[in-house]
């Protein structure tokens, strides 16, 4: 069966039921993106599925708005609150001022706090992949070009929440406005890799891929291709906490006995260097300087 609207497409019978909900910023910056994501989604699927074929939900929302004339007519809260979400639940945000006293839309570029809500509350199927993939090209937590705090811990919140949706998460890191007169601009190469490695820590932690792409646009048919055939991979176990132990465990014989032949040798040299029937301290100290 094959079903489309603007917003979601639902196509395939691969023998892998996949849910991927593909989620842009849409401030003025994306427009580009939008527009090409939504022209080679149809290709990308075309192309994905004589590769890896699957049953398909691709489901297409923006952070806080839309974009006119594509896929993504529907925003993230929207979609949640028809599914009977409260938007109380929701972390997505009203407009608000920073402290310069403006606007700079950046409820619009919420990007983590977009991954959380849909890896809570996302009408995921229970016998379905998931992934999630992610567009922006400023900071993961309101835009703009430093990396605060505040952004680093809710990234990590939604690698968290991922994590526990078993959603892999697939980021993408567009080509920043670097207008002088854009406020928001990197104000170094420096600050804009600080946060492309926000963007690769999430995709990395969750089991999916970033794509960065801060000097020019990509191709979306062979990216969205390869995310297509990639989710449908279930992501590996990235709690690591168990398996250390385990190896520990399997392994402490051997981290004994060499503990154990170490204190040995030890033992020996203190022995050859340091007579016993030496007593006094800075005789000791003298015999037991080691000669190089």
């Amino acid at each position: 069966m094959n079903v489309s609207n603007l917003s979601q497409i639902v196509t395939g019978s691969g023998p892998i039921a996949l849910d991927i909900v593909i989620i842009i910023d849409t401030s003025g910056s994306m427009s580009d993106e939008s527009t090409d994501l939504s022209q080679q989604i149809d290709i990308a699927i075309e192309k994905a599925s004589a590769s890896c074929p699957s049953q398909l939900r691709a489901t297409f929302l923006g952070i806080q708005g839309t974009w006119d004339n594509t896929k993504f007519d529907q925003t993230v809260s929207n979609y949640l609150t028809g599914l009977g979400i409260s938007q109380s639940s929701l972390q997505a945000r009203l407009p608000f001022k920073e402290i310069d006293g403006i606007d700079h839309a950046g409820n619009k570029e919420d990007l983590c706090r977009a991954v959380i809500d849909v890896s809570h509350y996302f009408d995921w199927r229970d016998d379905a992949r998931r992934a999630i993939f992610v567009l922006g090209d400023e900071g993961m937590e309101g835009g703009g070009g430093i990396l605060t705090n505040a952004a680093v811990l809710k990234n990590n919140e939604a690698i968290f929440a991922a994590q526990n949706a078993h959603a892999k998460v697939y980021t993408y890191q567009g080509t920043p406005n670097d207008d002088p007169s854009n406020i928001d601009r990197f104000p170094t190469l420096a600050e804009r890799d600080k946060i492309t490695k926000e963007y690769e820590r999430l995709a990395l932690e969750t089991g999916g891929r970033s794509y960065i792409y801060t000097t020019g646009i990509a191709n979306f048919a062979l990216v969205l291709q390869e995310i297509l055939c990639d989710s449908l991979n279930p992501p590996a176990d990235l709690n690591t906490e168990v398996s250390n132990c385990t190896s520990v465990c399997e392994y402490l014989p051997t981290i004994l006995l060499t503990v154990n032949t170490l204190a040995e040798i030890i033992n020996k040299t203190i022995d050859s260097c340091c007579p016993k029937e030496i007593n006094k301290h800075h005789e000791t100290s003298k015999l037991c300087e080691c000669k190089h």
